[in-house]
């Protein structure tokens, strides 16, 4: 013991001296886009900005209150009447500028690391021009539902008005899905559903077999299997990063790969994806790390209804205190389920789950979770304006405190 504690004395000094050389070297490369992203924090709604909002009549009162916050004069050029459409676009677009302007500040890493946040929004792009192009829609008929995050330089010529969408899935597949960064995790989503076609799996996945095998796939099973992807390439970078980075960053990735677990096995109740014939197609959602791997996951796998469920989660407190919550709203079976008073469904206390946790990020110093939790709780602030928005003209306000999740809320 004498020995363990002479060796713990020698190695205090050189860990300290570790640590405060992350210190120095993150703010001599990264401190100002750190500063400007903690600026942008003083920039939420706060409690009497969702007061005024709430006590709007129309839309046109909601672009008179929004004009008092942080959001300025974004509205004035949309001509009346206003859409809750145009709302949500312009905020997106106000986010994309801000995170462009941060991100040309950055130096690697963090550059990579930027561009990782953005990952997940070319997913939701490609994924919805996908959609139109099996639907003959020409994509520049989807031009309003891009998310501005998620632009990337093969969508001008995709969303030019000369595009020909009768070409089917070759231009599309051609022009950005091999040249961006998410080129890879889609290749191999066809590689794995090309595979299930014919056992004798080829080396690679010609661009005129894509048409095909997209057809015959559930896009929303796409866009899971695609964000698991990113979501597992994404932590592996972070890990390579270390430091406190690699634990702020790393707890809020695992977090998300759980939750991700339990909206799949959720959504998937009562539906032909808890029936044994299909339960390996759900099971292939699930990302390979989080609290809950391996051991939660495996479990999980087996399961097939309510009871099964809380049987697997009943070693995860936490997780199995929000299914208590929600349970109520999964026991309904189809449509039924919308129509059912009250109830909260997982995607609403996940939503408020998260925003404590990338409010906590800011918490910490000296790492890059502040971007990621900056552009989640922007997001989530879109979100509450939107809802606001639907309610003021559904004419039910009365039920904006329970929908929306404020974030920073001042601390009594």
């Amino acid at each position: 013991s004498d020995c363990a504690e002479s060796s713990l004395c020698l190695l205090a000094p050189q860990l300290l001296a570790l640590a405060f050389m992350e210190l120095s070297m993150f703010n001599v490369n990264h401190g100002f886009c750190e500063a400007v992203a903690r600026g942008l924090r003083s920039g939420f709604l706060g409690p009497e900005d969702y007061r005024r909002l709430g006590t709007s009549d129309t839309l046109e009162d909601m672009r008179s209150a929004l004009e008092e916050t942080d959001y300025g004069t974004f509205l004035q050029d949309e001509p009346s009447p206003l859409l809750v459409s145009t709302i949500s676009k312009k905020c997106y677009e106000k986010l994309a500028d801000e995170f462009r302007y941060l991100k040309a500040q950055t130096v690697e890493p963090l550059t990579t690391f930027m561009d990782f946040i953005a990952r997940e929004k070319m997913i939701d792009n490609v994924c919805m021009i996908i959609q139109g192009t099996l639907n003959n829609k020409a994509p520049v008929e989807l031009q309003e539902k891009v998310h501005p995050l998620g632009v990337f330089e093969g969508m001008k010529v995709i969303m030019s008005e000369t595009f020909d969408v009768q070409g089917g899935f070759d231009d599309v597949y051609r022009i950005f899905l091999v040249d961006t960064p998410i080129g890879p995790y889609f290749e191999e989503y066809l590689k794995e559903a090309d595979r299930e076609k014919d056992e004798m799996a080829r080396a690679g996945v010609e661009t005129n077999q894509v048409g095909g095998i997209l057809t015959k796939q559930d896009l929303e099973i796409m866009k899971a299997t695609l964000k698991k992807a990113w979501l597992e390439d994404f932590n592996s970078f972070v890990q390579g990063l270390s430091g406190t980075t690699a634990e702020v960053m790393g707890h809020m990735l695992k977090m998300e790969a759980d939750f991700r677990v339990l909206l799949v096995t959720l959504n998937a109740l009562n539906t032909d994806l808890s029936t044994e014939s299909k339960l390996q197609d759900r099971n292939s959602l699930y990302p390979s790390f989080g609290y809950l791997y391996p051991e939660g996951t495996k479990e999980l796998r087996k399961v097939w209804n309510e009871t099964t469920v809380r049987a697997a989660l009943e070693p995860y407190a936490k997780y199995l205190h929000l299914f208590d919550q929600v349970k109520q709203f999964y026991e309904s079976e189809g449509e039924s389920r919308s129509t059912q008073p009250g109830f909260q469904s997982i995607e609403d206390l996940i939503y408020a789950e998260n925003v404590h946790m990338y409010e906590m990020a800011f918490e910490q110093q000296y790492h890059f979770g502040v971007f990621y939790a900056w552009v989640k709780l922007r997001e989530q602030e879109i979100r509450n304006i939107r809802w606001i928005a639907n309610m003021v003209i559904l004419n039910t306000k009365e039920h904006i405190d329970d929908t929306i999740v404020p974030i920073f809320q001042p601390r009594l």
